[in-house]
């Protein structure tokens, strides 16, 4: 038996392992990336959308609009707003529903999102895990206030913290035996809306 020939036959095989190995860690890396930057694009369009509605909070070129906020609670903001800028003022809620998943959501913890402009509702279906409010009666207080806010305290209310997280729909698996995780996207932001504060 040729002892060269032999070796040579091991460190074949040991390279091919390698290249393979390499190959689908290559892959799987490219599959995870891919899935992030889709979960962060579903996550710029909900936060474009929250990004433009709560500063208005409020908000009418033409009149001052008393008592402005509506409904606060950890899952749930309901306040009133000349939206457009066409002097009609609305009603806007912002609802999410931790015990309602989407009837066809392939990820368990995906969770229903809708947002309600004068009873019209529009259902926000892409991966939201979590979403809710935190609400401050002093800017820069690291302390919330109590929630649900009371109707007596809403007045209170200066800044507006809101934090979301989405997953992706699928789970990344690195190997077939594992469970695999799902990618998630976190964002937050605190609001100081222009109308709410003190006089």
């Amino acid at each position: 038996m040729n002892v060269g020939l032999t070796i040579s036959y091991i460190i074949a095989g040991f390279l091919t392992l390698t290249i393979l190995t390499v190959s689908y860690n290559v892959g799987f890396s490219n599959q995870e990336v891919t899935t992030t930057n889709i979960k962060q694009t579903h996550s710029q369009a909900i936060t474009q959308m929250v990004i433009s509605d709560i500063p208005k909070i409020g908000f009418s070129q033409k009149k001052i609009l008393e008592d402005p906020i509506l409904t606060a609670k950890k899952h749930e903001l309901s306040f009133i707003s000349d939206l457009e800028n066409d002097g009609t003022v609305r009603t806007i809620t912002w609802e999410y529903h931790p015990d309602i998943t989407p009837e066809h959501a392939q990820n368990p913890n995906k969770r229903l999102l809708t947002r309600t402009v004068d009873g019209t509702t529009s259902t926000l279906e892409i991966g939201v895990t979590t979403f809710s409010f935190r609400y401050y009666s002093s800017y820069g207080d690291t302390a919330s206030m109590p929630m649900p806010v009371a109707s007596s305290d809403l007045e209170d209310i200066v800044q507006i913290e809101v934090l979301i997280e989405l997953q992706s729909e699928y789970e990344l698996n690195y190997k077939p035996s594992d469970s695999g995780n799902y990618v998630a996207t976190l964002w937050s932001k605190r609001f100081s809306p222009v109308n709410l504060r003190p006089n």
